[in-house]
């Protein structure tokens, strides 16, 4: 079971998005703005940021910026109506625009989720 954070303000979509990943046997936190998230990423341990970048009190960049330098580990998903450029070159393992379908949301995850095999010998 992984645990994924969804930082998104639109209640409607944070609500769907959890009951979707809940649904496929992950533990899922909630944020409806970028302070709030920040205060999550620092108390947990993450495998997982379903990021928005337009977000209130913190914007998603700023976020991002927070999980590059205190969970490195934690992979990124942002999920935004913006275009990549919106990202300035910062690196994610997913990017999803809005609106995204079913089997693209659960494509990415499953894709930034499952541990690469090793290469053989």
């Amino acid at each position: 079971m992984s645990r994924i954070l969804i930082v998104e303000d639109e209640e409607v979509l944070t609500d769907s998005l959890r009951d979707i990943l809940e649904g496929e046997g992950h533990q899922v936190l909630t944020a409806q703005n970028g302070l709030d998230a920040l205060g999550t990423i620092a108390r947990e341990r993450l495998d997982l940021v379903l990021l928005d970048l337009m977000l209130p009190l913190v914007n998603g960049l700023k976020v991002l910026e927070a999980v590059r330098r205190d969970a490195p580990s934690t992979a990124v998903i942002v999920v935004t109506s913006c275009g990549r450029e919106a990202l300035e070159g910062q690196p994610v393992q997913g990017f999803l625009r809005k609106p995204f379908s079913l089997e693209a949301l659960l494509g990415a995850v499953k894709h930034v989720l499952t541990p690469a095999s090793p290469v053989p010998r």
